[in-house]
């Protein structure tokens, strides 16, 4: 059985500012640019910024 703290600290949701849905994504693996800080919306493809 994985660490489930390990598993939340790495997975996080926001609610994207565009379609107001709830998107979530996990850290590093997800991120559209170098730094990790951009995201997309799973439902409409919106980038939104997460720090």
């Amino acid at each position: 059985m994985k660490n489930e703290s390990e598993q939340q600290l790495k997975r996080n949701s926001v609610v994207c500012p565009k379609c107001g849905q709830r998107t979530s994504f996990n850290l590093i693996q997800d991120a559209i640019d170098d730094e990790g800080e951009f995201y997309c919306c799973q439902h409409c493809g919106w980038p939104f910024h997460y720090k």
